[in-house]
């Protein structure tokens, strides 16, 4: 049976500003990442890949976000350039997005037919529950923009 909700899989989307800890330079750091991939051309520059847990007590057992998630230990990064072999490499530190890109991000949504949904990024904010984090263990990604929606140009 197909949900009603299943067709805004693709329709909204939130972007978190989360922890990775980068295995080929042995340190942590914080990228953009958004919790599904989105309509339109920001698809093109979101890359899935696995990403080791943070600590031994950050458990991966927990039911999935949503049913059409990736693995809880794979993350949609948001990256720099558009996804190629030669732009999708850990090694390379300048493929992710990071904090001081988040203006640069605003601008690309906004001037490529995304509409942030203010309203609810607000509500989302002052409300009591976390959205970034609704199940033991995975404190590890902050909310940035609740949602926001492809409208096209």
């Amino acid at each position: 049976m197909q949900s009603p909700f299943d067709a805004m899989n693709s329709k909204t989307c939130t972007l978190y500003l989360e922890s990775m800890l980068n295995s080929y330079y042995k340190s942590y750091q914080n990228i953009l990442t958004v919790s599904n991939i989105p309509d339109g051309p920001l698809a093109d520059l979101i890359k899935p890949f696995s990403s080791p847990k943070l600590s031994p007590f950050q458990s991966m057992s927990y039911p999935p976000i949503s049913r059409s998630a990736y693995g809880q230990t794979c993350m949609l990064a948001l990256c720099r350039y558009p996804i190629t072999s030669q732009t999708t490499s850990i090694k390379c530190v300048d493929n992710f997005m990071y904090a001081g890109d988040i203006p640069n991000v605003i601008g690309y949504l906004e001037t490529n037919g995304y509409k942030i949904m203010e309203n609810i990024t607000n509500m989302a904010y002052k409300g009591p529950v976390d959205f970034a984090s609704p199940f033991p263990g995975t404190n590890n990604k902050r909310q940035l923009i609740f949602m926001f929606r492809y409208e096209g140009n």
